[in-house]
């Protein structure tokens, strides 16, 4: 940053005042809630390890949302277990119009007056909270009567105690002796932007029921209570916040092609690794989570695509190509669309060193 005041100035769109996006403007009809109990580390969702690579994501390896997020699905207008192996959520399912999932975050604060000014002379927080609520309108679901009693979702070992719709002699009830159950929920949202989605998840490990609203049972409202929920610590939840590995009360993933279209990045299929000159060190690739590190800086294609395939990300080397000589470049094509990130700070000349999408 310079102190240097520039001698002539701008106008209002020279200065970017006017560098108004609408790709992030988060509104639409797809958004749902996902539910299951909170188990500690059973149920950890930190979204990173404390060396910052990715731990746990709601996305697919391919940018996607994950298909073994829900414990059950509809199969051919059948509820059934989820065929994939899953992660146990359930979805809270239909919001009425105008009633999706809020969040209504509070803070108190503590403000110090002195006799001589009107206006505080300092503030400071004493409490914050940042509860989130729902009402969803499939009332007669499982999940929902399991919620409305607050019930366990899951048993201590994580069985899954939410009943498939249909089954015989159904039926729930209110204990005098329950306890208020600990849940994991995240609010899923997704939207397009030029024709590409954007996908955000707002994740609570650990939430606490606050509040049930009142449900009314006639012939144009559904019988949907309000369900609000605190997010509380549980000791679990950690994440890389800028640079320092901390705990963490909420985590906000986003991701699809639309915001990789803000940077330029459209998913591209094919991908130029550049080391220039060097003489000694390593670099590393990274794609779908996954890393394949110390490749040598003299490495050949073939020498690449085996550190690619070596990666634990389910794909075979029929899946990847690439070509290039010792040293590179190197052209990549991954098995699917998707950012390819790399690090050459251990090469002998890491300003060299670049990773470009080919885009014609």
């Amino acid at each position: 940053m310079t102190d240097t005041i520039p001698a002539e100035g701008t106008t209002f769109d020279g200065a970017g005042f006017n560098d108004v996006d609408s790709r992030f403007l988060e509104r639409g009809k797809l958004r749902q809630v996902l539910m299951r109990d909170a188990r500690g580390a059973a149920t950890d969702i930190s979204p990173h390890n404390d060396d910052g690579t990715i731990k746990w994501t709601p996305f697919a390896q391919d940018g996607t949302w994950r298909n073994d997020l829900c414990a059950f699905r509809r199969i051919d207008g059948r509820w059934q277990v989820n065929p994939d192996d899953t992660q146990g959520f359930h979805i809270a399912g239909a919001f009425k119009e105008g009633d999706g999932p809020s969040t209504k975050p509070n803070i108190r604060e503590d403000d110090f007056m002195i006799l001589q000014s009107n206006f505080p002379f300092d503030s400071d927080i004493v409490e914050e909270g940042e509860p989130f609520s729902f009402t969803a309108v499939e009332t007669a679901k499982p999940l929902i009567r399991r919620l409305r009693n607050n019930l366990p979702l899951n048993a201590p070992d994580g069985t899954v105690l939410v009943e498939l719709p249909g089954g015989a002699n159904a039926g729930w009830s209110r204990p005098l002796d329950a306890d208020n159950v600990e849940r994991q929920c995240l609010l899923v949202s997704e939207f397009k932007k030029g024709g590409l989605p954007i996908y955000t998840v707002d994740g609570y490990s650990l939430a606490k029921v606050t509040g049930i609203g009142a449900s009314k049972k006639d012939k144009r409202d559904s019988e949907a209570a309000e369900l609000t929920y605190m997010p509380l610590p549980d000791g679990y939840f950690m994440a890389m916040v800028d640079g320092v590995f901390r705990p963490i009360l909420r985590h906000t993933w986003v991701g699809g092609s639309g915001w990789a279209a803000l940077s330029g990045l459209i998913t591209p299929e094919v991908w130029t690794v550049t080391l220039g000159a060097q003489t000694s060190g390593t670099f590393d690739l990274s794609w779908g989570g996954n890393t394949a590190a110390g490749i040598a800086y003299n490495a050949t294609g073939a020498n690449v695509k085996s550190a690619l395939v070596a990666m634990d990300d389910g794909y075979s080397a029929s899946d990847w190509a690439v070509t290039g000589s010792a040293g590179g470049p190197y052209t990549v094509t991954p098995p699917l669309p998707n950012l390819l990130t790399g690090n050459g700070s251990s090469l002998s000349n890491p300003g060299n060193f670049t990773i470009a999408p080919v885009t014609s």
